[in-house]
């Protein structure tokens, strides 16, 4: 009886554990599935977003995002619209990857994208950027702007960005100052494990 038990007990264990290194494997992958669907590329082709850049209601001058999978963030001849600085009291052009101010930027999405500004005003004073135009940017997008003259945020969806330019401090203005980062917040998902 006792030769008999013995072997029963070792294949009990075995079968145990061969239960367990089945299922232990298929654990990781539920949860780096579910990590996956919660950073969905969340701005469509052909959305669009226009930022301005004001001293008040008349003295004003935006740029233009259009964003695309297949773009470059690169300056791209037919895709995108060069700057040409006027003769306003202000401003704004957004600037490619390789450097180029631009009036017009076709950008693909990805999660923090960050995109510089060029900032110019023609006086000393108190400035706003604001969103002046949204098409398909969906509403868990966060737009912010990103100060590094004052190292500080401001989300532009709750919010305008209000600044002080001097023209004696040359840091308060130009394309080094402010960056568009867009982010997005996580679809909020229930999930069971049993």
């Amino acid at each position: 009886m006792k030769k008999l038990i013995l072997p029963s007990l070792i294949l009990l264990a075995l079968a145990a554990c061969k239960k367990e290194e089945k299922i232990s494997p298929k654990a990781p992958q539920l949860i780096a599935t579910a990590l996956l669907v919660t950073k969905p590329d969340t701005i469509p082709d052909s959305a669009m977003l226009k930022i301005k850049l004001g001293a008040d209601s008349i003295n004003t001058d935006e740029t233009l995002f259009i964003f695309n999978h297949k773009s470059s963030p690169r300056y791209v001849f037919n895709e995108d619209a060069p700057y040409f600085q006027g003769f306003g009291q202000v401003s704004l052009a957004s600037i490619s990857s390789d450097g180029k101010d631009l009036a017009i930027n076709g950008l693909p999405y990805t999660f923090g994208t960050s995109i510089g500004l060029d900032v110019h005003t023609k006086n000393n004073g108190i400035y706003f950027l604001e969103i002046s135009y949204q098409k398909k940017i969906p509403s868990n997008t966060q737009i912010w702007i990103k100060d590094s003259y004052l190292k500080d945020s401001v989300d532009l969806c709750t919010r305008n960005c209000t600044f002080n330019v001097s023209k004696a401090d040359t840091n308060s203005f130009g394309s080094k100052r402010f960056k568009l980062v867009l982010t997005h917040h996580a679809q909020q998902q229930t999930a069971t494990a049993h």
